[in-house]
């Protein structure tokens, strides 16, 4: 055999034995970092670990750590959701019971057989937070808290079951209905008043609390002294000086009897009847408001000048009398309101 063929058949058996020869698995000795590799899918990372100790790591594609990023994104956002929707049906449902605790008042103080005087007297303090409790449940239903008109409305509130408590602490007792309501009023317009500035996830706010209510203060001041825009406004800003000059001889009142000696009864009294007026008065410039931007056939003002109607209707008949120049001025002034609620409504139904 020629020397060139045994090297042919020498090579061929060699290759023979290569290519049938098992290939050993290599084992990449790896360290492991504190901070995460990231690799190309299907190829190994050396990584090394705070103790020094080697371990193989198969690397992470690099889309499926957007995945799980975007995933874990996407539960946070759900949380969130889920979180703002629990701020907002609770809110919702402290307005309501704030509703059904005021009428309850209502027909508690009929059941005790009380003159329908008396009856007609104290629906004029429970209509007003009855109704404005009302409107503010539709208003945190379609996230309208952060408007003007609604923290003005829920700061009213606030105030109205404030002067309420002390009212009940004078006269040492009164309806014991009456105080829970006055205390879900007060927890709840405090959380509607203060998503309505910082929104529900607490971050969409521009102002602080402090700053909006300081703000909201100057902007009512502005409100009250600037020159009405129509005549109908000035026809509110007419009732609204009537009701804030009635409030102050109200509140001169109650100063002169807590400097005096006249019954811890009828301090509260009088107390009550400037809290009702103080709430009219803020109702009223609202509407003034809304007139000077010509936004009186929303639902929420058609409702304020009903109850407004409602409540100057029974002070002119019951409070001061048909017949004097303060009764008198308080039925004409119901009837304006009356008006231009049946008027709004009557425009927006068209």
């Amino acid at each position: 055999m020629k020397p060139l063929s045994v090297l042919l058949v020498i090579a061929s058996v060699v290759g023979a034995a290569a290519f049938l020869t098992p290939t050993p698995q290599i084992k990449y000795a790896s360290f492991r970092l504190p901070v995460t590799t990231t690799c190309a899918p299907s190829h190994y990372c050396i990584i090394i670990n705070n103790n020094n100790k080697l371990n193989t790591s198969v690397g992470r594609p690099l889309m499926l750590s957007a995945t799980e990023e975007a995933s874990k994104d996407n539960d946070d956002d759900i949380s969130m959701d889920k979180k703002i929707q629990g701020r907002k049906n609770r809110v919702i449902l402290g307005y309501k019971a704030m509703t059904m605790l005021y009428i309850a008042v209502e027909v508690f103080s009929a059941s005790k057989r009380v003159p329908v005087n008396t009856l007609l007297g104290i629906t004029s303090y429970i209509a007003m937070p009855a109704g404005l409790s009302y409107i503010l449940i539709s208003a945190a239903k379609h996230d309208r808290l952060g408007s003007d008109t609604y923290k003005r409305l829920n700061l009213s509130l606030l105030e109205y079951a404030v002067i309420g408590l002390f009212v009940i602490a004078l006269s040492g007792g009164g309806n014991p209905i009456l105080k829970v309501a006055y205390i879900m009023t007060l927890i709840n317009t405090i959380k509607g008043y203060t998503y309505g500035v910082v929104g529900w996830d607490k971050k969409s706010g521009t102002d602080t609390l402090l700053q909006d209510f300081t703000r909201g203060i100057v902007s009512t001041i502005k409100g009250i002294c600037s020159v009405p825009k129509n005549t109908t406004s000035f026809g509110y800003l007419a009732a609204t000086l009537m009701v804030i000059s009635m409030k102050i001889l109200k509140l001169k009142d109650v100063i002169v009897a807590f400097l005096s000696s006249i019954p811890a009864n009828d301090i509260a009294l009088l107390l009550a009847r400037f809290n009702r007026l103080s709430l009219l008065a803020l109702m009223i410039y609202t509407l003034k408001d809304a007139a000077d931007r010509e936004r009186l056939g929303g639902t929420t003002f058609i409702q304020l000048n009903y109850l407004c109607a409602l409540v100057l209707g029974i002070i002119g008949t019951l409070g001061d009398g048909m017949m004097t120049l303060l009764g008198g001025a308080n039925i004409a002034t119901a009837v304006f309101f009356a008006l231009n609620g049946i008027s709004s409504y009557v425009k927006k139904k068209k």
